[in-house]
């Protein structure tokens, strides 16, 4: 049964000096994240999670959500409804900031 609102259910977590985003497999996966995710339903890298960014997002515009932070910086989140999308337009900056910091970055050299 597919569920009539969406619900985001991710995990942020360090991936060694990087952030990983996980979308659980039965997590709304619009075209922002469906289009990033892997196989294995990950997106790497992306930007470190801003929880205190994240809070005043949501409370601005009043969209509930429920968030667990790790002891290492990362935050599991689950929203559901109209604070899902509220939450996808937050992922959105997290995901793009981190794809423009690795396309400014100096390549390896060929060998």
């Amino acid at each position: 049964m597919i569920p009539k609102t969406p619900v985001l259910d991710i995990f942020i977590g360090r991936h060694g000096d990087a952030w990983r985003l996980y979308v659980a497999p039965t997590s709304w996966k619009p075209g922002l994240i469906r289009n990033r995710m892997d196989e294995r339903g990950e997106i790497f890298p992306v930007a470190r999670p801003d929880v205190e960014d994240l809070d005043r997002f949501m409370w601005n515009v009043d969209s509930p959500f429920e968030r667990r932070p790790t002891t290492d910086g990362g935050v599991e989140i689950l929203a559901k409804g109209r604070s899902a999308v509220t939450l996808l337009v937050w992922l959105e900056g997290l995901v793009e900031t981190q794809q423009a910091r690795d396309a400014d970055a100096p390549s390896a050299p060929l060998r």
